[in-house]
């Protein structure tokens, strides 16, 4: 039986890049992203080439919907065996010139979501008898950039949600961690070959570690 695997932020980016890997290993591959048309274009690009796909339209920050994403997804397929949690967005001004709206919406979609996700995602993959959460994180998250102060806070915060998850739900073999991606797009399939890794058996002893970019 193939896996099940969500992918959040799958219709583009680094997220993208990830579902392709998913797909590409024979693993039936979720499509979650709050852009429906170019959600269901990639699914569909992924069906279209023989690889099992399929989409859903959800917004991370809503929990109504999140909640509602992984119902329909037990309710079709019955299982649920990883999670990875791409959704991200960022916004340009320094500390003193981010907007209170700014930071909260930067907040809800990196760090929220996340959250909202792991909150409905983890019991599916517990009762799917285990599994792995990977949550994508950032090469500055512990030093900085500048110019995105919530970005950056948004996925420093991550690391932690992480290690709570992890530590939370080890008993129930749900392995949680955090990779952060290369700067360079070109790289993002050689991410995605880490994220493979860490939801598969190679690595059922790793649980809150972080991956650095190389």
């Amino acid at each position: 039986m193939s896996r099940v695997v969500v992918v959040t932020g799958g219709a583009s980016g680094v997220g993208e890049a990830i579902a392709n890997r998913f797909a590409s290993d024979g693993d039936l591959v979720v499509v979650a992203d709050v852009d429906e048309l170019r959600g269901r274009q990639v699914a569909d690009n992924l069906t279209a080439a023989g690889f099992p796909a399929e989409s859903e339209t959800v917004d991370v920050t809503s929990e109504g919907e999140v909640a509602a994403m992984f119902d329909a997804i037990a309710e079709r397929h019955g299982r649920l065996d990883a999670l990875v949690c791409s959704a991200a967005v960022t916004n340009r001004a320094s500390v003193v010139d981010c907007t209170d709206d700014d930071w909260q919406h930067v907040l809800d979609v990196n760090l929220k979501g996340p959250f909202l996700c792991c909150k409905h995602g983890i019991p599916a993959i517990a009762g799917s008898g285990g599994g792995a959460v990977v949550l994508l994180g950032s090469a500055f998250d512990a030093t900085g950039l500048s110019g995105h102060p919530a970005y950056t806070a948004s996925k420093h915060a991550l690391v932690s949600l992480a290690n709570q998850a992890a530590t939370e739900h080890r008993a129930e073999g749900v392995r949680v961690n955090v990779v952060s991606p290369p700067i360079d797009a070109s790289r993002f399939p050689q991410l995605a070959t880490t994220v493979a890794l860490l939801c598969s058996s190679g690595a059922a002893f790793v649980s809150g570690a972080l991956i650095p970019p190389a």
